[in-house]
C-alpha cells in the first residue's frame, strides 16, 4: 500500500468517524451537509438462501431506498413534532471499524467499504436494539470535500428486531 492510499485510507476513516459523531450528537443539519446531490442510499432486504449462494440479499426489495430529496424531506420530518417514533430522540452509538479503501482517484471519487455496528436505546425502555452490517460507501470530490453519492448497507440480520427505523445507518 502506497502512503498516498494510507492517508486517504485515514482521511475516509476519519470522515465517517465524523457522520457518526453528527448523527449521535442528533445534529441531522450537519449530517446532511456530508451528501451529494446524486445521493443514492439503500438498505436491502436480507433472505436466507440456502447453501453458501451470494449475495444473500434482494437486488429489489429495500428497507429504505432513499435518494437526495427523500432523505431531506426525512431529515426535515425529523426536527417536527409529528415524527412520532423519534420523541423523544433516541439515543445512538454508532461503532464504525475495518474502514477499507478500494477504489481511489485523488479529488474524483472513492469507493470505501465499513463495518457499522448501531446501538440504540429509546425513552425509559430497559430493552435496545442492536444492528450490524456493513456498508459500501462511494464518495465524489466536490468544492474541496468528500461528499457521500451512494451508501448500501448490508444489514447482518435477517429480521430486524427494532420497532422502526427512524434513524441513519
Amino acid at each position: 500500500m502506497t502512503v498516498e492510499k494510507m492517508l486517504a485510507n485515514y482521511e475516509f476513516e476519519q470522515w465517517l468517524y465524523k457522520e457518526a459523531q453528527l448523527l449521535d450528537d442528533i445534529d441531522f443539519d450537519g449530517w446532511f451537509s456530508l451528501m451529494h446531490q446524486s445521493l443514492i442510499y439503500q438498505m436491502p432486504v436480507r433472505v436466507n438462501k440456502e447453501g453458501t449462494e451470494r449475495p444473500d440479499y434482494t437486488a429489489d426489495m429495500y428497507c429504505f431506498d432513499d435518494d437526495i430529496e427523500l432523505l431531506k424531506l426525512r431529515v426535515d420530518r425529523l426536527k417536527t413534532d409529528y415524527a412520532w417514533a423519534e420523541i423523544p430522540p433516541s439515543r445512538t452509538r454508532r461503532f464504525v471499524s475495518n474502514v477499507k479503501l478500494d477504489e481511489y482517484v485523488p479529488e474524483q471519487k472513492a469507493s470505501v467499504n465499513s463495518y457499522l455496528l448501531l446501538y440504540r436505546s429509546r425513552s425509559t425502555d430497559i430493552h435496545h436494539d442492536l444492528i450490524s452490517g456493513e456498508r459500501k460507501d462511494e464518495f465524489t470530490y466536490e468544492n474541496g470535500q468528500w461528499k457521500l453519492s451512494k451508501r448500501l448497507f448490508i444489514v447482518d440480520q435477517t429480521t430486524i428486531n427494532t420497532r422502526n427505523l427512524a434513524i441513519f445507518i
